[in-house]
């Protein structure tokens, strides 16, 4: 079992998100796809508000249902962390923005933070 995840920063510039521990010590290092420049992750500080280990996501051109492994880090639940399927089944890389501004990664990390980050995790999004 890994130590206690402390906060998560999520990189804008590189598209990656950190994940640190108490010591500000670096577990792991995700690469992830944030907002286009039409629809841009937010810059600020934040932490996880709410968890679904499956929910359905509304957009005003979209509605996904299943969205694994959700962690939401905005109260209105518009920005969240969550696992991208459809981006893996479509053969498309991490690490390029895609999304309407909610951070997408693969499943398996995508997993992996869910069960390991509780409710109230500090969250850093920066340029």
């Amino acid at each position: 079992m890994i130590e206690l995840i402390a906060s998560l920063v999520v990189d804008l510039s590189d598209q990656k998100l950190t994940v640190l521990d108490s010591n500000q010590q670096v577990v792991r290092v995700i690469s992830v796809s944030t907002g286009k420049a039409s629809t841009p992750t937010p810059i600020g500080q934040s932490k996880v508000f709410t968890k679904y280990r499956s929910t359905t996501m509304y957009g005003r051109t979209y509605t996904v249902p299943g969205v694994p492994y959700t962690m939401c880090v905005t109260a209105n639940e518009a920005i969240c962390l969550h696992a991208a399927p459809w981006q893996e089944r479509a053969g498309q890389a991490f690490g390029v923005p895609r999304s309407h501004g909610c951070v997408r990664m693969p499943t398996d990390d995508a997993r992996w933070l869910f069960h390991n980050t509780r409710r109230g995790t500090p969250v850093t999004i920066q340029a």
